[in-house]
């Protein structure tokens, strides 16, 4: 459990991830990454959320986005140390139809507890669980002992919703008020199950013998996060015209065609559907 003493809010992790962006600049928290938000840009020299390895952290690795992350960690209290944040709020926007999401990268029972709560709220949310070992995980959210990411959109890399800017504003103001509500003993438990959504794995595009991708998202599944994915259902669509019909689990995809992601080669990310009782 937390104790939510030193909460930390932060957006502009990626420069061209706009809603956090302008949060942060509205209300005064963390801008994660000045430079490359002054340039719209999701990073100068290297993706600052993939930064905060405890071995990066302490290695010399160089350019603007390490040496940014070392300041970050220095500022808030140094990750793994009991001088770190209790809880890390990060802010994010993807190309992917995924709503309003919060990622959990570390089940934390009053957190699951108050985005329950949340989720019971807004009938926008999705709740998505990427366990870290917290150590080595990369994201500037594992600097505090807990964390939260919000992911939101679809929403194209360089602009603004305003719809979602206002979803994602709400959520955030809500969350705060019920972990306040939580610190004075008075949050009650969600009382049911809620949907959740595990992280399986990553799938790539299909590609050639030389790395070069052979085919796109489906029509069929562009757009569908969080749908159900199943054998037999079409998942690419080749520069042919052909169709590839997915042979694997059945499974609930997110990030599904996240422009950022091309250059990390993932097409999707493979999520199970549960129903936690909390």
């Amino acid at each position: 459990m937390i104790s939510a003493n030193k909460i930390i809010i932060c957006g502009g992790t990626h420069g061209n991830e706009l809603t956090g962006v302008y949060l942060a600049k509205k209300h005064g928290w963390l801008l994660a990454n000045p430079a490359a938000a002054e340039k719209c840009r999701r990073y100068i020299d290297c993706d600052l959320n993939r930064c905060f390895a405890m071995s990066n952290l302490n290695s010399k690795a160089e350019g603007l986005e390490n040496i940014r992350a070392k300041v970050i960690n220095a500022m808030l209290g140094q990750k793994g140390t009991e001088d770190a944040p209790d809880f890390i709020l990060d802010l994010h926007n993807t190309t992917a139809n995924m709503g309003v999401t919060l990622i959990l990268s570390h089940i934390d029972p009053d957190i699951l507890n108050i985005c329950a709560h949340i989720a019971k709220e807004f009938t926008y949310i999705h709740i998505y669980l990427q366990e870290e070992e917290r150590a080595e995980s990369p994201y500037i959210g594992t600097v505090a002992k807990t964390d939260v990411c919000i992911e939101a959109g679809p929403q194209a890399h360089g602009t603004l919703d305003a719809e979602l800017f206002f979803k994602v504003e709400r959520v955030i103001f809500r969350f705060l008020e019920l972990l306040e509500v939580w610190k004075n003993g008075g949050l009650p438990k969600a009382n049911g199950k809620i949907e959740t959504f595990s992280e399986m794995r990553n799938v790539d595009y299909p590609r050639d013998s030389e790395g070069n991708i052979t085919a796109m998202v489906h029509p069929a599944l562009q757009g569908k996060d969080f749908c159900e994915l199943s054998a037999g259902m079409p998942v690419f669509l080749g520069f042919d015209g052909k169709e590839i019909l997915w042979e694997g689990e059945t499974c609930y995809p997110a990030f599904i065609n996240e422009a950022a992601y091309y250059e990390k080669k993932i097409a999707m990310s493979l999520a199970k559907r549960d129903y936690l009782t909390v």
